[in-house]
């Protein structure tokens, strides 16, 4: 038997593919990995923190009551925001919060069309959006919403995420991830982190829903909430910014009048007028319009 010691062939170790693609399979499934990782690992943070005793996450937002507290206010303002923590001391009582979860009602006098809920139960309300409605239930609609949003902890969910999403992103880039996850922990108290999930809108409407049926005998105030929305939201309208933190959609609406039927809650009854304070927003507003409209006929 004759042994022989043959050189192999040089294009034993040659791929049929080109070394960009197997490069781009190679990234591509690697962020596919991660970005499947930070959904799984965001959702599970927001269950957690969403579950968090309720005492850390109001020892943790301390400081957001002082932010809008600390800011000017004339008497209108004061006067508003009295108004409008009159409306919460109404809704609280029916809606079962958690224990030592106080509303803590804000007011801003800037022309935003918006409302929004924060940690520690902070709601605050834009002039904006109040010069939009024409009576009590509607901002109640709208009050019993946001307090919603605080008694099921979804501030703190969305904090949660946004901070786990971050240290994720670490993983692809340290100042990407530390400047998500620092921007969430930064904004947290100020703004809106991120859009409601469909879930927690539904679930927030329905406690509303509840909560004006029990208070003022009826839900009608959603429906002029809804229909106010439905004016903002029409073809050629400015942007709203509540529209982009409040989902507006047809089944929603649908939704909120199925409930109603489901738990024998009246769809329509008597409207509260606007509380003088609010009332008087609604007013300035109009006699500002007749004066730019005198003014523009004048030229």
């Amino acid at each position: 038997m004759r042994y022989e010691n043959r050189q192999p062939d040089e294009t034993v170790n040659y791929s049929t593919e080109h070394p960009l693609r197997e490069f781009a399979w190679l990234v591509f499934g690697l962020l596919g990995v991660i970005a499947v990782g930070a959904a799984l690992i965001g959702f599970f943070a927001g269950e957690i923190a969403a579950r968090l005793p309720y005492s850390v996450e109001k020892d943790y937002a301390q400081g957001i009551a002082k932010h809008w507290q600390d800011k000017p206010r004339d008497a209108s303002a004061e006067a508003a925001r009295t108004a409008l923590r009159a409306i919460a001391a109404k809704l609280a009582p029916a809606m079962n919060l958690p224990p030592g979860m106080e509303i803590q009602v804000h007011y801003s006098p800037e022309k935003v069309t918006n409302a929004f809920a924060t940690l520690g139960a902070n709601v605050v309300f834009y002039r904006g959006l109040i010069e939009k409605f024409d009576s009590e239930d509607a901002v109640a609609m709208v009050m019993a919403h946001e307090i919603a949003h605080a008694k099921l902890r979804h501030p703190a969910a969305s904090l949660g995420r946004g901070i786990a999403v971050g240290l994720t992103l670490s993983l692809i880039s340290l100042g990407v991830g530390d400047g998500v996850a620092g921007s969430a922990v930064q904004t947290a108290g100020v703004l809106p982190l991120l859009k409601y999930s469909r879930n927690q809108e539904s679930a927030a409407d329905a406690e509303a829903l509840a909560a004006l049926a029990a208070v003022y005998g009826h839900v009608g105030g959603a429906r002029d909430t809804f229909n106010a929305f439905a004016k903002l939201a029409s073809p050629g309208a400015a942007p709203v910014t509540i529209l982009r933190t409040h989902p507006l959609t047809a089944e929603r609406i649908a939704a909120a009048e199925r409930l109603a039927a489901e738990r024998g809650w009246k769809l329509d009854g008597e409207r509260r007028a606007l509380p003088p304070a609010l009332a008087r927003l609604q007013q300035e507003k109009r006699d500002k319009h007749e004066q730019n409209e005198r003014a523009s006929g004048k030229r």
